[in-house]
């Protein structure tokens, strides 16, 4: 690093600490954190806002994502005939899903007796929207919606066959899930009647129960992917209160309130005041082994007076990401670290936590700092990656990498929901990405990109494509090498 780069990185963690925020250092010493040689899970079907889970009864890895058709590019379609076919022909109204025998090395659809649907259509309809979870029976559970139903279904065999489901567990938007106790999962969704809510299943997804939680309390609403504590039995959602508060929501006992007939209400709690957000999904939650809760996000930084944002907005400067966490079930919280401070624009981070302060943080990061909607075509997005230790105590420290090892994406990325298709702008990788452990611990990675073109003109293709890698190198969550 030059010295002027070095003053600059200085200056920056100065103003950091001067506004009441935690730094982390970088490691020294310990072995290298490494990632495999990403892969595309599939070079034909579309691939954002995937999950990837390890499945430890049949030592398989399942993938799923969103089937592309409210993630479009719409010139896309007109400009490129190949993707425009693989897109019509393949499309099934499920979400798409693949299986991996060989820890993520080489991936197959899930084919319902060879007819080209994932799982029985009688059970499972929907294209948007997915998650991946499991009980604590070992069922597994996908969800997907089709703007006006929220489908269940689940696999008692490792992800080998998905028998089981619902295609009508409730009404709602932006389905999400958390395995409860035996063959119990909650489903969390937007409901049009209701807001947000929680509804459980306690029969491997083939019904859901018509009673619900209310998800939101006093004036803060459940944001994101939650998790559920089977020793507390207690659900956590991260959640936001108008635009600069981040709190959480937690349905405490919520396997005896929902066998009690009476869900009730979630409580909340505040833990950071006067931030902001750049991110639709704008916090994400994670718990670690001994219980420590997790959240992460990325500000919205602006230049106060100025209008060199998208449609005259304030110009933005260089943000950050942040997380802090909980030892007391999300009564009280540390104050916030800031993960990543690069100098540039970073979005979407995603928090995945094992044993003794062990976390893993990724994000998207541009090479400039610019507006997410009105992103020249020539700025680079790809994915970062921190690991930290200690990230539950006072000196946490951390290694950041980048495991892909190259953009992921050129240009904007439309935060405006449905709404970008219709006017023609990108929304090909949705609205996250996510990560999670493998067995060992070793983090994996599912990442939508848009950098593979088409067959005829070379131009961009109307979906993303799914992108794989997992961590090769250094220790992974569980204190375990990675290999």
């Amino acid at each position: 690093m030059s010295r002027r780069r070095k003053i600059r990185a200085l200056a920056a963690a100065v103003v950091v600490v001067a506004a009441g925020l935690a730094v982390a250092p970088a490691q020294a010493g310990g072995a290298k954190v490494g990632f495999r040689e990403p892969i595309f899970v599939d070079s034909q079907l579309a691939g954002s806002e995937g999950f990837v889970m390890a499945v430890p009864q049949s030592h398989r890895l399942i993938y799923a994502t969103h089937e592309g058709t409210t993630l479009l590019l719409r010139n896309g379609l007109t400009g490129a005939p190949s993707g425009a076919a693989d897109f019509g022909s393949t499309y099934r109204n499920q979400v798409n899903m693949w299986s991996s025998d060989d820890a993520g090395k080489t991936w197959q659809r899930i084919n319902w007796n060879g007819a080209g649907f994932f799982t029985g259509p009688d059970h499972n309809l929907g294209f948007s929207d997915p998650d991946l979870t499991a009980d604590g029976a070992g069922n597994l559970y996908v969800t997907g919606i089709d703007l006006a139903n929220d489908s269940l279904v689940s696999s008692s065999d490792g992800g080998k066959t998905w028998p089981t489901g619902t295609v009508q567990c409730h009404e709602g938007d932006r389905p999400w899930l958390a395995g409860g106790k035996g063959k119990e999962v909650f489903l969390l969704d937007n409901s049009e009647q209701y807001g947000h809510i929680v509804v459980r299943s306690t029969d491997g997804g083939a019904s859901c129960s018509s009673t619900h939680a209310t998800g939101e309390a006093n004036g803060y609403t459940g944001y994101g992917k939650p998790v559920y504590d089977a020793a507390t039995d207690t659900l956590y959602e991260a959640a936001i209160k108008g635009s600069n508060t981040l709190g959480l929501v937690a349905l405490r006992g919520a396997t005896k309130k929902f066998d009690s007939g009476t869900p009730g209400t979630v409580e909340s709690r505040m833990a950071v005041a006067g931030t902001s957000f750049n991110t639709f999904w704008k916090a994400q939650i994670a718990e670690g082994s001994d219980h420590t809760l997790y959240m992460t996000w990325s500000t919205d930084d602006r230049k106060p007076g100025t209008s060199g944002g998208c449609s005259g907005a304030a110009t933005p400067v260089a943000n950050s990401v942040m997380l802090v966490s909980s030892h007391d079930g999300g009564r009280t919280w540390s104050r916030p670290l800031v993960v990543a401070h690069p100098g540039v624009t970073v979005l979407w981070p995603w928090v995945i936590a094992g044993a003794k302060g062990r976390v893993a943080v990724a994000w998207y990061q541009y090479d400039r700092v610019t507006d997410l909607d009105c992103a020249p075509d020539a700025a680079k997005m790809g994915v970062r990656l921190a690991m930290l230790t200690g990230a539950d105590g006072h000196k946490p420290s951390l290694t950041t990498v980048d495991p892909v090892g190259r953009p992921t994406h050129y240009g904007q990325v439309c935060t405006s929901g449905t709404a970008c298709v219709a006017t023609g702008h990108d929304r090909r990788l949705g609205e996250f990405f996510t990560l999670a452990p493998d067995r060992n611990g070793c983090v994996m990675i599912a990442t939508g990109d848009t950098t593979m073109v088409d067959a005829v003109t070379g131009g961009p293709l109307p979906t993303a494509r799914p992108l794989f890698t997992v961590q090769n190198n250094g220790i992974g969550l569980y204190g375990r090498a990675c290999h």
